[in-house]
């Protein structure tokens, strides 16, 4: 087989697996794929200066539409750079799909320039779909739930000048088809990590059941009028106070220390209904998962008596300027009809304490399949390029450290209105929760929380984003129609107030 038939293949591969957005970042090596898929028609290009952006970004893009994206890489180390998304992925279940130009075979082993053993490279995380250099193989039968990689072998000379193909020709990938639902019962639902759109589906289950729900911001449940009776207030506090047989958890695993916790309660039963298809539990005793379409089910049973969970409610006014307080304040400002995208580590937890409802048509995502800092940027960009309205991102300021080279693709997309908004307490202060580091020293704990006193300033000029530094509210209605980088920091001490009152422990009344 030629080269020119070879790079055919390949697109005629990505094509037929569906997809129709690939992110690039060019090289030597793949240029003749580069310059084949610019050929090509029925494709969206999307063009990066380095890798792990370009790998985020197309999380991010599959996130919001739910359709295969791919990112093409040229060889050596730059293929690496696409593991931390593709653990994200393989979490989360989504059809990532890799491409990575690699030198002929022969070099394997060799420690040859640019040549690394990248056949297998993403281990457990990643079908192969593809091995390639002059082997024929037909691409039918090559859809996966998760990630996909494609390594695609390019001798030289190189060939530069091979024809497009047209994407929109290739037929759909077969579908799945969904067994049967399998009756439900519990007496308190658990829900996180949902798209919308399975959020409106899951909406109608939970109305019929009727049990009590604690629902992270990203199950995208609170926007549904006929649920407000059942969402319970509170959080991790609310979890502490209930006492349940069976919990149903329904999407992503969720981010409260309870859920950790459940590991050492087997007697409480747990079914989850998940796409990932992960329990999110060690134990396997008194644990079942099941497959989404249980959505659908019709037997329905709320276990009796209920599990007699109380609701609780934040004191934000009582610390105007501490971190959970400034949340609860961003939560106010953003509009109707925004996507936004949730921060790791404290932002995450601390919308969803800050958030009982929701304005019209507000979406919300987050990366919880890993759990990890890195790549937010980005794949918050990825679920904004193509949404309408306003967009807001949520972080903490380690978290946009991590993923400082992000912007760099804004320049592509015809997208305004981005807020990103970096809750800056200098250093990873959740590390302060956590009951078993208080006991360090303070030497430990600065290294710990990588103690910092950066500004955000500089990072939106190198990207030409506007900024504002605000310790106002106000300063958060009628933003500029433009991408901005809005840095707060709130009170330490006031901070540490809250936490300290919130987290004493429940005392159930009499």
């Amino acid at each position: 087989m030629t080269q020119t038939q070879l790079i055919q293949q390949a697109l005629h591969t990505l094509a037929y697996i569906g997809v129709r957005e690939v992110c690039v970042a060019a090289g030597a090596r793949n240029a003749p794929l580069v310059s084949a898929l610019l050929a090509c028609s029925g494709v969206k290009v999307w063009n990066f200066f380095e890798e792990r952006s370009a790998a985020f970004f197309a999380l991010g893009r599959i996130m919001a539409d739910r359709q295969p994206v791919a990112v093409l890489t040229t060889s050596g180390t730059a293929a690496a750079e696409l593991l931390p998304a593709t653990i994200e992925a393989h979490y989360q279940n989504l059809p990532l799909v890799l491409v990575t130009a690699d030198r002929p075979k022969s070099y394997r082993g060799s420690g040859a320039p640019q040549s690394i053993e990248q056949a297998g490279l993403f281990g457990v995380y990643a079908t192969i779909v593809g091995d390639w250099d002059a082997t024929d193989e037909s691409h039918e039968g090559l859809c996966s739930d998760g990630p996909m990689h494609l390594n695609v072998c390019l001798d030289e000379p190189l060939e530069t000048n091979v024809n497009g193909v047209d994407f929109s020709s290739a037929p759909p990938p077969p579908a799945y088809e969904d067994g049967q639902p399998a009756p439900l019962q519990c007496d308190l639902v658990l829900a996180a990590g949902m798209h919308p759109k399975d959020a409106a589906h899951v909406a109608v289950l939970l109305a019929r059941l009727g049990a009590p729900i604690i629902a992270e911001a990203t199950s995208n449940l609170h926007g549904f009028p006929e649920l407000q009776p059942l969402l319970i207030p509170g959080g991790e506090r609310a979890l502490q106070s209930a006492r349940p047989a069976h919990v149903l958890r329904i999407g992503a695993v969720p981010s409260w220390r309870w859920w950790r916790d459940l590991e050492a309660l087997p007697k409480i039963k747990v079914t989850h209904i998940t796409r990932g298809g992960f329990s999110g539990l060690a134990r396997k005793e008194n644990v079942e998962t099941l497959g989404w379409e249980n959505i659908h089910s019709t037997e329905l049973t709320r276990v009796d008596p209920p599990c007699g969970i109380l609701r609780f409610e934040p004191d934000f006014e009582k610390f105007p300027e501490s971190e959970p307080a400034w949340v609860r304040k961003i939560v106010k400002a953003i509009p109707a009809g925004s996507r936004v995208f949730l921060g790791n580590s404290l932002p995450i937890r601390e919308f969803n304490l800050a958030m009982q409802t929701t304005k019209p048509g507000v979406e919300f995502f987050a990366n919880r399949g890993a759990n990890g800092i890195d790549g937010l940027v980005s794949t918050f960009l990825g679920t904004s390029a193509v949404h309408a309205g306003e967009c807001w991102l949520i972080l903490g300021d380690l978290s946009a450290l991590y993923d400082l080279a992000a912007p760099w693709v804004i320049a592509q997309m015809e997208h305004p209105r981005l807020r990103i908004v970096v809750i800056n307490n200098g250093g990873g202060k959740i590390f302060s929760r956590v009951a078993s580091l208080r006991a360090l020293s303070e030497a430990a704990r600065n290294v710990i929380e990588n103690r910092h006193a950066l500004s955000f300033e500089p990072w939106a000029q190198l990207w030409g984003l506007e900024y504002l530094q605000t310790a106002d509210v106000n300063d958060l209605e009628d933003l500029l129609a433009m991408p901005m980088v809005i840095e707060i920091r709130p009170d330490p001490l006031q901070t540490e107030g809250f936490w300290k009152e919130w987290q004493q422990p429940v005392i159930r009344p009499r």
